[in-house]
């Protein structure tokens, strides 16, 4: 392998690394301000993480509030595992002989965090119109529940790589078998 794409492969590590560390701290964030606005301080809720306004929707119902805190929970912790998983993938591939059980079941891991993302997002989506066709104010909302139909195509494109490398597995088996 060249320099160059050890290079890239390295600063790609690196960029996945930061990555998953903020969506850490996202949702790490996201749930302390939770609980604190919950049985702290309701006025937590007007400023629950990163420009993110819900105290309309927590005036309004606590329990709606709730499942749409919740949700965005879920979403952050499971793009948080999405990056994990390809962090695993950085520190497990092998450029020698690339195609390994442990890459593809990583991969098929990485396309099911997609799709449970894509369509908690959608889910949430969803569920905010709800309260903004009731003309609660939501600034910003869409920005913490993310891109749904964007994780649904991406889950696509990471089964049918799965798949592939399910091929080039059985390949690289029948190769070492040949020699």
């Amino acid at each position: 392998m060249t320099t160059q794409s050890t290079t890239i492969l390295k600063v790609l590590n690196i960029l996945s690394w930061i990555t998953f560390v903020g969506l850490c701290v996202k949702a790490g964030m996201l749930l302390c301000y939770y609980i604190m606005a919950m049985y702290i301080n309701p006025m937590g809720a007007k400023n629950l993480a990163l420009n993110l306004d819900l105290s309309h929707l927590h005036a309004y119902d606590i329990i709606d509030y709730s499942i749409l805190v919740g949700c965005m929970i879920a979403i952050t912790v499971l793009e948080a595992l999405l990056f994990y998983c390809l962090i695993q993938i950085f520190l497990k591939i092998n450029m020698v002989s690339p195609f390994s059980e442990t890459i593809g079941q990583l991969i098929k891991r990485m396309s099911i965090f997609s799709l449970f993302v894509g369509l908690l997002s959608e889910v949430a989506v969803g569920y905010a119109g709800k309260f903004i066709a009731l003309k609660l104010n939501l600034p910003n909302l869409t920005e913490h529940i993310g891109l749904g139909d964007a994780f649904l195509f991406f889950a696509g494109i990471l089964y049918f790589i799965s798949l592939l490398f399910a091929r080039g597995i059985e390949l690289q088996q029948e190769n070492e078998l040949i020699i």
